[in-house]
């Protein structure tokens, strides 16, 4: 084998398995470096659960538009905050879920946690005045964890079947509430890849 086939060999070897192998891992490990909101788990059955979240500081923003258009609406301001682009001061790290939440007809609540090492007093303001720091108290959510490419009916018979399994414990969903649809991963990772969970708050019922 010549030096020329070699190096023809080496280049389609990296090609054809090494570079998937390692863009398939970043994937994959990518989420696991990520700081994710601090909960307890109180009951558990597959994928579903109930957690009781600890206090947590985010980043919100509220768009107009489609789920999908109101997500990369309120996405684009909130990374460039976290990135330092409208602000001075330094970046603040990436964490997941990336949180929405309707508000009311098509006007979404777009969030970002907010890393545990700051209060919120130590964020730095956004030149974005659309953009609120707020803190948000416990909360006990119910939970659905599930993959594939959050489209509108994929997340809608999640939550049906979200609310069934509410029905079947000791929890009630707190009159009012509307689900949060919480997303973990890049959107260039497959649909088998990715990580999207429901939640919604609830309450125990005192007899059942």
């Amino acid at each position: 084998m010549t030096i020329f086939n070699k190096k023809m060999y080496i280049i389609i070897l990296f090609s054809l398995i090494i570079l998937p192998l390692l863009i398939f891992g970043f994937w994959i490990l990518i989420p696991f470096f990520l700081e994710n909101p601090k909960y307890t788990i109180l009951e558990k059955n597959n994928h579903f659960q109930i957690r009781k979240y600890d206090e947590m500081t985010i980043a919100k923003i509220t768009t107009v538009g489609e789920r999908y258009e109101g997500l990369r609406k309120g996405f684009i301001p909130l990374a460039r905050y976290i990135g330092a682009k409208d602000r001075e001061g330094p970046k603040i790290s990436m964490t997941a879920p990336v949180m929405q939440q309707k508000i009311i007809n098509d006007n979404w609540e777009i969030s970002f946690y907010m890393p545990s090492k700051f209060d919120t007093d130590q964020l730095p303001i956004s030149e974005n005045n659309q953009i609120k720091i707020v803190t948000t108290p416990s909360t006990i959510m119910a939970v659905i964890t599930f993959s594939g490419v959050a489209k509108t009916e994929l997340l809608e018979n999640k939550f049906t079947n979200l609310i069934k399994w509410i029905e079947e414990i000791n929890y009630e969903i707190i009159l009012g509430s509307k689900p949060i649809y919480s997303y973990y991963n890049d959107p260039s990772t497959p649909g088998f890849l990715r990580k999207n969970e429901i939640m919604i708050p609830v309450e125990i019922i005192a007899s059942k």
